[in-house]
């Protein structure tokens, strides 16, 4: 079946290509294509992907049977608003609709949905959310369907252990640290730096391993380069820290992948992380995760409840103050 992939795929956010690859497993295609506002890199990233597109036009060229709405941020109004009426569009082709394993964080479709968005959510065929909170916003919508629980199966994604293997330091605990250089982020590790200092010591002798999931196309705050090394200046002072190439935007760009990640993270003994595919991956390898957030920002617990039952020992959430 021909199936075209909506989603926030291209921006340079490795948790929305994993959520790709997921979505491609769910909905077996032949061929798929996905939008990308970047088509190289998510080509590179995804396997078996024939080809993308960049606008509605492209994607009707492409006459899809089927049309499957997922990733990473496509749970807001302004996300909704800019793919529903390229779904209506394809339905009244005959196509039919899907809402696949996504986030959600608002109650209210207010009227940045046009009519051709809301015809589109009346005509959908699937309809699922990766966690309890976004099942109860979507209950608020007045939907036909009623949203399944999927619990992020992302988890399960296959690692490139070879590339890890290659470049992990051997001998020592391994220490990942995933930090968003968010403003409020960056008042909670000033106010409340002490208890991130009190965690650190708990790591003491670990290398250090700069886990690097997003350098945004558009975002400056969606860098994870920089938030690693905002937090090092501040933090890390004295400690040893391996793999420095994620740091470095060129190589990024060039080498790393959703599964190449997943197997780097695979090799920590810890995780810290503040960005949530992060925390996903290190659940799913097994990996003792503790995710780190600003305590008024609930995407980390909310990721954490959702796959409760699945949790390595010693996992946990600590939030923090930011006055």
């Amino acid at each position: 079946m021909r199936t075209a992939f909506l989603g926030s795929y291209g921006f340079g956010n490795l948790g929305d290509e994993l959520c790709l690859i997921e979505a491609m497993q769910s909905f077996p295609s032949t061929p798929a294509r996905a939008f990308s506002a970047n088509a190289g890199w998510t080509m590179r990233c995804v396997p078996g992907l024939a080809g993308c597109f960049a606008d509605a036009d492209a994607m009707l060229s492409f006459a899809p049977e089927r049309v499957v709405l997922g990733g990473g941020h496509v749970g807001t109004v302004e996300s909704l608003a800019a793919f529903l009426p390229w779904m209506n569009r394809a339905a009244t082709s005959g196509a039919k609709l899907y809402i696949h394993n996504i986030g959600v964080s608002c109650t209210v479709l207010d009227d940045r949905i046009p009519d051709a968005g809301r015809s589109a959510l009346q005509r959908l065929s699937g309809f699922t959310v990766r966690d309890p909170d976004s099942a109860v916003m979507v209950a608020t919508w007045g939907l036909p369907l009623r949203p399944g629980l999927t619990g992020f199966p992302e988890r399960a994604l296959i690692p490139d252990r070879a590339f890890a293997e290659a470049l992990l330091p051997r001998g020592r605990p391994l220490l990942g640290v995933s930090i968003i250089p968010y403003p409020l982020m960056d008042r909670c590790l000033r106010v409340d730096a002490a208890r991130v200092r009190a965690l650190l010591e708990r790591f003491r002798g670990y290398v250090v391993i700069p886990i690097v999931s997003t350098i945004h196309r558009d975002a400056s705050d969606e860098d994870d380069a920089a938030g690693f090394q905002r937090f090092a200046e501040t933090f890390l002072d004295g400690w040893d820290i391996a793999l420095t190439e994620m740091l470095d935007p060129v190589w990024w760009q060039a080498n790393m992948t959703p599964s190449r990640l997943r197997g780097i993270i695979g090799g920590l003994d810890t995780l810290i992380s503040q960005r949530k595919h992060n925390v996903i991956h290190g659940i799913g390898a097994g990996v003792r995760t503790i995710g780190l957030h600003p305590a008024d920002d609930n995407s980390v617990p909310r990721t954490m409840v959702a796959v409760a039952d699945k949790l390595p020992r010693g996992s946990g959430c600590i939030g923090l103050r930011h006055q």
